[in-house]
């Protein structure tokens, strides 16, 4: 009996691992692998939630709670989504992947779509591009408080643009070094990218509890 043709799923997964596999044996050397894997640990939760939890305390400013809020909760809803997509479909990592320069804390982290990575720079890079405004707010707060930082914040607002432009690099070079890394295949980085900007849009407009923070954050301080 003859085999049936196959679906169109799996045509669409046969291509990524090829494509994948062309990227990662064509481009992985052409960068240092200490600098895919300083991209890596930028974009691990581990990393960056403890880090946005510590710029929430450490910058007395009001104007970016609405952002930290966002941000703290976006983080939290983003781990759970992919976490749960991963144990949900279970496909494997590629075969080519060093798991002994991996750390996997978890057991879905042993599983490759979505990329985990993808989400969550695509996320922030979301983020910062929708509170863009906020930030200005923020960098003219920051200017008439005087000192170095103030001096750094310009006259322009062009610190801004830096920055947005330089998160969205950042993002994009990340998503990238994801696949050349060989830790996932092509389209679980596309996924992962296309749900973080989804959860960027999401957290701007429903997950805004600033009062709340702002009282814990009160709260913290007065101790």
């Amino acid at each position: 009996m003859a085999e049936p043709p196959p679906t169109l799923l799996q045509k669409v997964l046969t291509v990524d691992t090829k494509f994948s596999h062309y990227l990662h044996s064509k481009f992985h050397t052409r960068l240092p692998i200490f600098f895919l894997l300083i991209l890596e640990i930028s974009a691990d939760f581990r990393f960056s939630f403890p880090i946005s939890l510590s710029l929430l305390f450490a910058l007395p400013l009001p104007s970016l709670l609405p952002f930290f809020s966002s941000l703290l909760l976006g983080l939290l809803l983003d781990i759970a989504t992919v976490g749960l997509v991963k144990i949900l479909l279970r496909r494997p990592r590629p075969p080519y992947n060093h798991l002994s320069s991996m750390s996997t804390p978890v057991s879905a982290d042993h599983f490759s779509f979505p990329s985990g990575h993808s989400s969550r720079v695509s996320f922030v890079a979301a983020l910062v591009f929708l509170y863009k405004e906020v930030m200005e707010v923020a960098a003219v707060e920051v200017r008439e408080k005087g000192g170095v930082f103030g001096s750094w914040a310009g006259e322009d607002g062009k610190l801004v643009d830096v920055v947005v432009v330089g998160v969205c690099v950042w993002a994009v070079v990340t998503a990238v070094s994801r696949v050349l890394l060989g830790r996932h295949y092509f389209f679980d980085v596309f996924a992962g990218f296309c749900l973080g900007v989804i959860e960027g849009v999401f957290a701007f407009r429903v997950l805004r509890f600033e009062d709340i923070l702002s009282t814990f954050r009160h709260q913290i301080w007065s101790r």
